[in-house]
């Protein structure tokens, strides 16, 4: 099935993420509508341009690369296979970590939350 080209971007999911523990030894990633948890992976272009030229293109082909070799090798070794390589973003700067999810917050929906936080009705 071919997908037709709407000119609407689909939805996506957008997380924060926040310390798992007090020595923040594990960074757990909930939905939110304000970003700053990006699963690892680089934009390509179809096309060459002045702002993104060989060089660029190549870098991120090679950037690119590495990221799926450290994913192949994270589901192999025996370690949370279910974490994802991301960028968190603090003070305009990304620093590289393996993200987990599962983690409830307040923008997730209201089933969810009230499910998580035992609330009645």
């Amino acid at each position: 099935m071919k997908m037709i080209d709407t000119g609407k971007e689909p939805m996506i999911e957008t997380y924060r993420w926040i310390c798992g523990d007090r020595l923040c030894d594990t960074i757990f990633c909930y939905k939110s509508k304000p970003e700053n948890q990006t699963v690892c992976n680089l934009w390509s272009v179809s096309k060459l341009s002045d702002f993104h030229d060989a060089r660029l293109a190549e870098a991120t082909k090679k950037i690119n690369a590495i990221f799926d070799r450290l994913e192949k090798a994270n589901k192999k070794a025996k370690r949370d296979k279910e974490r994802k390589l991301s960028f968190i973003e603090f003070q305009s700067r990304l620093l590289l970590v393996w993200a987990g999810y599962g983690v409830v917050g307040p923008d997730d929906d209201f089933k969810t939350i009230k499910k998580a936080l035992s609330l009645r009705s």
